[in-house]
């Protein structure tokens, strides 16, 4: 037998239904690996003769194990076919698992895996005040880059608006609540989980760049304290237009999160938009290149049903187009660009900046990815208003 996958894919584009089907037709016996960036260890299922015969998913194994991997909405597999201990531990056929997992995914029982977990339909508490969902990081396991732990008790405040540090944190365990200050009052614009970093990358290379939002303990939190030296020296093998990069991934979070601010306490969407400036990128345009702001101005906007809604200004350091490493991004497919008459653009190039990305450090890597997920969540949350 080959120990070479033979089947491999992506989630997102089969999920695991159509994956058992497909492996239930064909007859083979094999194993597949299912992994996640939000799940710490792989997923295994054996099939024989097509029909999967047992799962194990952490602690969880037979179908337990094999219900829970419909929640994995995000994450890739492989098939390999090799020999395997062949005791028979899931009785039910293929079509009667799927059947009985969807049904279950369906009634909320089956808990969803990726970046963002609602807690109620409705999102609100039992005191009615608004829910948020909890958005989570990547699962931790660069275990080489914690320094300390630290536990905070519910309502202690981690982080200060305005104040200056460069400690940053993973969650491990619990809830932390981020805070912006307004004139008006506190508003919280998320709430994050395991694998969320508390604190920016920004902070670490820039002394002067303050804390551009609170952090305060929901209940009991332990936080992990990310070694500040090691990350340094990482940050400081990375090219100039990798760093600019990070930067305004960064600087798009502390936008929106003071655009979903300004929103809360307007009545007018598009307040603060310039009036007869053109589009550059229309929503939902096909976009293949990416581009540096180096001089003017561009606009976001979205239409949600013909509801238009200024999210923020990008400007000189700032980037706009598609690159792959940010799924969750503003343009194309959740706005529109604007362009101020002196908006002047160069092209970047994607191929060295996504050979960058994948050389380097994982932790890296998951902090833009969660920075990027948080960008989309606030921005459905201000656009929507229910902050």
């Amino acid at each position: 037998m080959s120990a070479q996958p033979v089947l491999t894919g992506d989630l997102s584009f089969i999920d695991l239904a159509d994956l058992l089907q497909f492996l239930s037709s064909s007859g083979k016996s094999g194993v597949v690996k299912i992994t996640s960036l939000y799940v710490e260890r792989p997923g295994i299922i054996y099939i024989l003769e097509g029909h999967p015969i047992n799962a194990f998913c952490d602690t969880k194994k037979g179908e337990e194990a094999l219900y829970s991997f419909f929640g994995w909405g995000e994450g890739r597999f492989e098939f390999t076919l090799e020999d395997f201990p062949q005791e028979r531990i899931i009785q039910k056929t293929t079509m009667a698992i799927i059947l009985d997992a969807l049904k279950l995914v369906d009634e909320g029982q089956i808990e969803k895996v990726g970046p963002i977990q609602l807690t109620s339909d409705k999102m609100r508490d039992e005191s009615g005040r608004i829910q948020l969902p909890l958005v989570r990081g990547p699962a931790f396991a660069d275990y080489m880059y914690l320094a300390d732990e630290e536990a905070f008790r519910a309502g202690d405040r981690i982080i200060e608006q305005g104040r200056h540090g460069n400690w940053l944190w993973v969650v491990l365990e619990g809830v932390v609540r981020v805070v912006r200050h307004a004139p008006e009052g506190e508003v919280v614009v998320a709430r994050v989980g395991t694998g969320a970093f508390v604190g920016s990358l920004s902070s670490m290379t820039r002394p002067d760049h303050p804390r551009s939002a609170s952090a305060i303990a929901e209940g009991d939190v332990l936080l992990g304290v990310i070694d500040t030296r090691q990350l340094i020296a990482d940050l400081g093998g990375l090219s100039e237009s990798f760093l600019n990069l990070i930067r305004g991934i960064e600087n798009r979070l502390i936008m929106i999160s003071d655009r979903a601010v300004a929103l809360k306490y307007s009545e007018t969407p598009m307040v603060g938009m310039p009036q007869n400036i053109k589009p550059v990128i229309r929503q939902g345009d096909h976009v293949t290149k990416f581009f540096s702001v180096e001089a003017g101005n561009a606009y976001l906007v979205q239409d949600t049903g013909g509801r238009k809604t200024f999210l923020g200004t990008l400007g000189p350091g700032d980037f706009i187009g598609d690159l792959p490493v940010f799924k969750h991004k503003h343009e194309p497919h959740m706005a529109a660009v604007f362009a101020s008459p002196d908006l002047k653009l160069s092209i970047q190039d994607t191929d060295a900046l996504m050979a960058e990305y994948e050389s380097a450090p994982n932790i890296i890597k998951n902090i833009l990815e969660y920075s990027s997920v948080c960008v989309s969540v606030i921005t459905d949350l201000a656009s929507r208003n229910i902050l």
